[in-house]
Formats: C-alpha cells, structure tokens, sequence
C-alpha cells in the first residue's frame, strides 16, 4: 500500500444508530476515525436493510437482506434467520463493491460462524473485536482465531483465558466511551427535584433488558438495603426495556412476587414523537406524552429508541450510586459511563467486572456464587443479594472523602482505558501494524507487476527463481531438473513461476518452495539477481526459457558461478551415469 493512500477499513458492528453496547462503540469509533487523514471508514451495519436510506457522514451499508428470494429462502428457519441478522447473506456483496484493505468484525464471536469460509476471507486483513464472557471459551472463538489477523477481546478475562489455551494473537481493546458526554453536573440537586427524588437515596442500573442481568438480585438486594436503611428513602432506577419480557425479566412481577412497594422502583420514559424523557414508576406502555400530547409514544426505552448521550449524563447524574451485577459480560459500557458520570460503581467480580470492580478503577467488587448456565455448561456468577445490600450500605456510610478518592479513581480510569482517543490510538496501531496480505493467484492480471516482499519469505540470499512460462509439456519438462537444482543448492528455497493455468502441474512438488503466478518482470535478470545499488530479490534466476522461447540466454550480471549448465534432468542424469 502506498503510504499515501488511506487504510480502508470495512467496520462491520450494530448499526451507530442502534441504541445497544456495539452500536454505541461503533458511533465513538466511526465519529473519531471518519475524518482521520490515515483511514477511510465504511460501515456494515447490523440491524438496518440492505439498501436503507442511512443518513451517515461516511459510506453505510445496512446488512439485513433485502432480496425477496433470500428472505423467503430463510424464512422460518432460525439459524439462518439469526445469520441474516449479522449480515451472513450480504456482506459478501458489501466486501466486492467497497474492495476494503481490512475487514474489522465487531460482534459477538458467533455471528462470525463460518465467516473463514468466504471467498473473500484470504484476499484481505481479517480482525475481529468480539465479547467472550464466559468459561470455557466458546470453540467458535477458539476455532475462528487462527484463521485472523489478529482477534480482540473486549476484556482482559477473556485475553488471559484464550492464552492459557495457547492462544497468543489476541489482545485486549476496551469498546470506546464518549468521555466528553459522561461528567458530573453542577445541577444535579435541580436534575434531581426536577424528578421528585431530590430527597431519595437513588441506586441506578443502566441495562439491556435480558437474563444475564441480574436483576431479581438486584431487587432482593434493595429490599435488603431498604429494610436496614430506612431513613435513606432509597428508589431503584432501572434504565430499561421494561416491555422485553419474552427474553428478559418481567420486572412488575418481580415487584410484585418481593412486596416490593411499585413507586420505589423507577424507570425511565421517551417519547418517540418528541424525545421528551421523564423517570417515575412504570405505569405500563404506550402512554400519552406529557409534553407533545401524542397517543402511544411515551415508553421505556428500547433499542430502537432510548434517550440522547447527554440526557443518560443527566440520568446518571440523578443516581447516588450505581449498582451493575450481572451473570457475565463482554464488558458492560454503562460501567464506564457512570464512572465517567462522578459514580461509584458497584460490579460483580467476575467476567469483564475484573476491568471495573476495584479501588484503584473506582469501583466496589460484588461477590458471588457460581452456577453452570443449561445446555452451554458456562461458568455464569449469581450475585449474592445481601452482598448488594451490605455494599450499598458501605457507600451510603462512606466518609466524602473516601467517596471523592474512589469516583476520581474511576474517571480517571475511564479517561486513561476506555475513553474514544485511548482506544482509536490504539487501534489504529493494530491495524497499521498488520502484514499486507499476500495477494492470490487468481485475483493478479496476466501480466500485472508483482510486489516481490509480500510474496517471498527469507532472504534473498536463500531464494532461486525457476521460470518457465508456458507450456504444459515445457513446464513439465522443466520440473525434472529440479532434483539436480535442490541438490546442488540444498539450502536454498527453490521458487518456479509459471503461467496461471499451468500451476496446477506444480502442486504437490516436494522440492518447490512456493509455486508463483508468472510475470514479464521476472524475465528481467538484473531486476531479479540485483545490479549496481539494487540488491535484487534472488540468488539465482534460472531462465531457460530464455533462449528456447525468447532471444536471450540468461547471463547472470557475468558472475560464472552462477551458471547452470551442470544441472540436468533426473532422467538425463540417470542414462549418462551408467555409460
């Protein structure tokens, strides 16, 4: 790549305008690298149609197929339909038209199934940046890893875990937070009054309505809190999807079945005609907007619609302390944020919790006990309740100071390992640091020049080139006196190039090293061998079809010992040795 010319880099995640973890990192990682003088980004996008109108500053793709003929083809069958999905059946179209130097995965690793498979897999850099919560490692992981570039985790749980299985190219990169939208407020008491819970001790979680998030923990936890602490008057404010009931918790039963009373448990309401957000108890969905009066557009939040970057500051600017335990996790950015937002976090010590749950992050650990998760046999954490309670008790207790060493610890922990420029800075190493890949056979023109450093390995010194162009009787010919070659040269890798569709006579050959597509440039011999201040790119560049196909014998710059008229076929060699 010539080092003007920008790295194009095909970054392929949950849509940046999906409210979820990996659309949230997309939209950091794309803002910060869209005017970036060294990258040229384009976006995949999961959860948006193939052909949507998408109203991005850089080059989107939605991947949900739009083809009737692949949607009725999938249609009621679940694997396939999960695969749709994460673009299984259009990112091969996306890859042709953007021809991207690196393709850069950013899921959950099983949405990369099959993903080595492609026909476009080899011809490019391959990275995957992907979640693994959980042990033992999922054998997609464990199977996809050889066959990338490099493969990064969004926690060091799940780096440390890989290379105790003898996994080394994997690295930690944490999902990027906007640092600049997450800080402490000088209005919090008015935020607070604004929402009646200026006099309430208000405990926060901010989550994706689904089962590995604790939340009948958390509720045991806070009636425990509760009972012990009155006079706290606390409220427990759950950021969610309280409508997702088929794969998460139905929380007004849980409320209910734990007598808890239904107005200390908060949520928080967005209009999706108007944006207006209010937090109070929940009193069910589609509800009329206080402030537009529009019917059925005043819910909680989902992942089509949540609130804006800076409304979830003024959210968590209204919590006292924020209390996150959790079955595992990829790594959990509303963590990050809430420490970023002036909040001592509470986090379950395990998974991607190890990342946020100490002192020295701003953080408390939750202890917990394990239990294996049906079918998948994981190692998933059960956060005990009375350690919720006692650990909020511990904040509510704490000396300012103390509490003042503990936030300052955790933004500056978010600044230094999670904020947008940390983590940009330290992908864009990883990706200019990968190898070129070397090109195939089949994609170079007939007669297109050739990068001899992204085909040859070693030394020049170690390498002599054998070619013979056309035709098929020649070609073969010419590998009989390769045994005599190798034995003259034992220590030299031997390189036979040949036209594309004479290759296949040299599979399999033991003594080539590397069979390369034939080009014009290596009947040069001063290009090939080196001449004046051009070191050259073999030893020896033996040309016999020079001569025999062309005008020229081959002459090696004068050097007499790099002649080869001893060199016969084995045949020859055989006939000639009994006479």
């Amino acid at each position: 790549m010539s080092p003007s010319k920008k790295l194009k880099v095909l970054f392929h995640s949950n849509h940046s305008r999906l409210v979820t973890g990996f659309g949230k990192n997309t939209k950091n990682i794309l803002l910060a690298l869209h005017n970036d003088p060294d990258v040229e980004v384009i976006e995949a996008g999961n959860g948006i149609g193939l052909g949507a109108n998408l109203l991005t500053p850089w080059k989107s793709y939605g991947t949900h197929p739009s083809d009737p003929n692949i949607l009725q083809s999938i249609q009621g069958d679940g694997p396939k339909e999960r695969m749709a999905q994460y673009g299984y059946y259009t990112i091969d179209q996306i890859i042709e038209e953007c021809k991207p130097d690196i393709y850069l995965g950013v899921e959950d690793i099983w949405a990369f199934t099959d993903y080595h498979k492609k026909p476009w897999w080899n011809k490019i850099n391959k990275v995957l940046w992907t979640t693994l919560d959980s042990v033992p490692i999922l054998d997609q992981a464990l199977q996809m890893e050889p066959h990338c570039d490099k493969m990064l985790v969004w926690a060091s749980f799940a780096e440390e875990e890989m290379k105790k299985l003898g996994h080394k190219n994997v690295e930690t990169l944490h999902g990027a937070i906007d640092y600049s939208h997450f800080r402490p407020l000088e209005n919090r008491k008015d935020l607070r009054k604004k929402f009646g819970i200026d006099e309430n001790y208000v405990i926060g979680f901010v989550f994706k309505n689904q089962l590995r998030k604790s939340v009948p923990n958390l509720l045991q936890g806070f009636k425990t809190f509760k009972e012990k602490n009155p006079s706290s008057k606390p409220k427990l404010l759950l950021h969610t999807d309280w409508a997702e009931r088929a794969s998460g918790w139905d929380i007004p039963r849980y409320i209910k079945e734990m007598n808890l009373d239904p107005d200390d448990v908060l949520s928080t309401y967005v209009c999706h005609a108007c944006d207006f957000y209010f937090i109070g108890p929940y009193q069910g969905e589609d509800k009329t907007c206080p402030k537009c009066g529009k019917e059925k557009t005043f819910k909680t939040k989902n992942s089509a619609k949540g609130i804006g970057e800076n409304q979830l500051n003024e959210l968590y600017n209204c919590m006292d302390v924020y209390c996150h335990p959790f079955t595992s996790g990829g790594q959990e950015l509303p963590i990050q944020e809430a420490k970023a937002a002036g909040l001592i976090t509470l986090v379950t010590e395990y998974s991607c919790g190890t990342d946020s749950c100490y002192d020295h992050q701003g953080g408390i650990p939750l202890s917990w006990n394990e239990y294996r998760e049906p079918q998948t046999q994981f190692v998933k954490a059960s956060t005990c309740p009375y350690d919720i309670a006692n650990k909020l008790q511990k904040v509510y207790h704490m000396d300012e100071t103390d509490k003042y060493i503990l936030i300052n610890n955790g933004i500056n922990h978010v600044k230094k390992n999670f904020s947008v420029d940390s983590i940009v800075r330290k992908l864009k190493k990883i990706l200019f640091s990968l190898k070129k890949p070397k090109p195939k056979e089949e994609e170079k023109k007939e007669g297109e020049p050739v990068d001899f450093e992204d085909i040859l390995d070693k030394n020049p010194e170690d390498r002599i080139l054998i070619v013979m162009p056309e035709s098929a009787g020649d070609v073969f010919m010419t590998t009989s006196l390769l045994p005599s070659i190798k034995k003259n040269y034992p220590d030299k890798d031997l390189y036979f190039a040949t036209k594309k569709e004479y290759l296949p006579i040299l599979e399999g050959n033991k003594y080539i090293h590397k069979a390369l597509e034939y080009s014009p440039q290596m009947d040069n011999l001063p290009l090939m061998e080196g001449r004046l201040n051009h070191k050259g790119f073999f030893e020896i560049c033996f040309l016999p079809n020079v001569g025999t196909q062309k005008h020229l014998d081959y002459l090696h710059q004068g050097d007499a010992d790099k002649i080869m008229f001893n060199i016969h076929s084995e045949n020859y060699n055989k006939q000639y040795a009994s006479n």
